[in-house]
């Protein structure tokens, strides 16, 4: 066998060897901050509930120098294991591969098989640790949900609190019904046709779910028990966005509560951010 020959055949046998990029995880990616326990406390005066947790925000991502240092520090690692993980396999194949390639190695002298072993050798390292270059580790990016690549809920998507004192409702469900029927419009039209039987399964599978932030609350109905006063914003997510928000598949979306206090904290804290 010619050495060009076995070029070719080291080349694929270090592509085959060589560990390829790890697999990606599939654990729900988490909120950037911890949501803070979720309590509906009876109102004396009315049939009426409280919302007392405030929605969860993520922390604004702010540049790091560690992080870049930290990026770059693993580019090097992950370059450095794929070149040495390719050279070694190489040098392998190759050390081995020059008895292979020449069919007469009994009859030459042992100078010769030296020679033709650290040649072929290095070769072996030389394709080896370019292989294992293209083929090193990569960076874990993940393609769970999150909450950055959400686009701000506007137009139909919200109901804002300047709507909300305008309307006649006296709950939460009631002004979603009244301004945004949209939201709840195949939900009601799947009740209407299954009748009086009963939905099973998960909340996420037979109700738009109602969310304070990252905490569930529970089926659209739960609105019913939430004061207009109570509330700053409605915001809409329909399954695809709701199922990015929140990690799992929703039927018919989701509605987020923003309670009235949490609004203004944020609009107090908004100057300091900027």
């Amino acid at each position: 066998m010619s050495r060009a020959s076995f070029i070719v055949v080291a080349t694929a046998a270090a592509v085959a060897l060589v560990p390829s990029a790890h697999a990606q995880s599939a654990t729900p990616r988490m909120s950037a901050l911890s949501p803070a326990s979720a309590m509906l406390l009876t109102r004396p005066e009315s049939s009426a509930y409280r919302v007392t947790m405030a929605p969860v925000a993520p922390a604004p991502v702010v540049p790091d120098a560690d992080d870049d240092h930290q990026s770059v520090a693993g580019r090097i690692l992950r370059s450095a294991v794929g070149v040495g993980v390719g050279a070694a396999v190489g040098g392998w194949l190759g050390y081995f591969g020059a008895q292979v390639t020449n069919s007469d190695w009994a009859r030459i002298s042992d100078e010769r098989k030296t020679s033709l072993r650290q040649g072929y050798t290095r070769i072996g390292v030389g394709l080896g640790a370019i292989t294992g270059y293209f083929l090193r580790p990569k960076p874990h990016v993940s393609r769970l949900p999150g909450l950055y690549n959400i686009p701000a809920r506007t137009g139909r998507l919200l109901l804002a609190s300047s709507e909300l004192r305008r309307s006649v409702a006296t709950n939460a469900l009631e002004a979603v019904e009244m301004g945004r029927p949209e939201w709840i419009k195949q939900q009601r039209s799947d009740e209407a046709a299954r009748g009086s039987a009963p939905a099973n399964g998960p909340v996420e599978s037979t109700s738009l779910v109602v969310y304070v932030g990252d905490e569930k609350v529970g089926a659209i109905e739960t609105l019913r028990d939430i004061a207009i006063p109570e509330i700053s914003e409605l915001r809409f997510y329909d399954a695809h966005d709701a199922r990015r928000r929140w990690g799992t598949n929703h039927k018919y979306g989701a509605i987020e509560v923003v309670p009235a206090d949490a609004s203004a904290a944020e609009d107090t804290a908004a100057p300091a951010g900027r």
